[in-house]
C-alpha cells in the first residue's frame, strides 16, 4: 500500500461510515469494482427482486458494515424508507488490506 493511501485511509477511519462509492473512491477504485468485489466476497447481495443492496449479517456482527436508513418524504405526502450499506471505518481499514491482496 502507498504511504499516501494509508494517510488518507487513516483520516477517514476517524470520521462516519460510508457510502460504498465514497469507499471505493477512497481506495483508488472504481465503484463497480468494488461492488463486484464486495458481492463477490459476501459482503453485500440483492434480494430477489430487490433493487437496493443489503448486507451479510456476519459483516454486521464484525462492524465492518452497517445498514442507513432513511425516510423519505414522496410529493404526494406519503412516505417511503430506503436504506443503504456503508462502509465503517473499521471495515475500510480491513477492505483495504484484502482488496489490495486480491487484486
Amino acid at each position: 500500500m502507498k504511504p499516501h493511501k494509508s494517510k488518507h485511509l487513516n483520516e477517514l477511519a476517524t470520521q462516519k461510515a460510508l457510502c460504498i462509492t465514497d469507499a471505493a473512491k477512497s481506495l483508488q477504485m472504481k465503484p463497480k469494482a468494488i461492488f463486484s468485489w464486495l458481492q463477490g466476497h459476501d459482503w453485500i447481495y440483492r434480494r430477489i427482486g430487490g433493487k437496493s443492496w443489503v448486507g451479510y449479517q456476519d459483516k454486521i456482527k464484525q462492524d465492518l458494515i452497517k445498514h442507513k436508513v432513511t425516510v423519505v418524504a414522496r410529493n404526494d405526502g406519503s412516505e417511503k424508507l430506503t436504506e443503504q450499506v456503508r462502509i465503517t471505518p473499521k471495515g475500510l481499514s480491513k477492505l483495504s488490506i484484502l482488496v489490495n491482496a486480491t487484486c
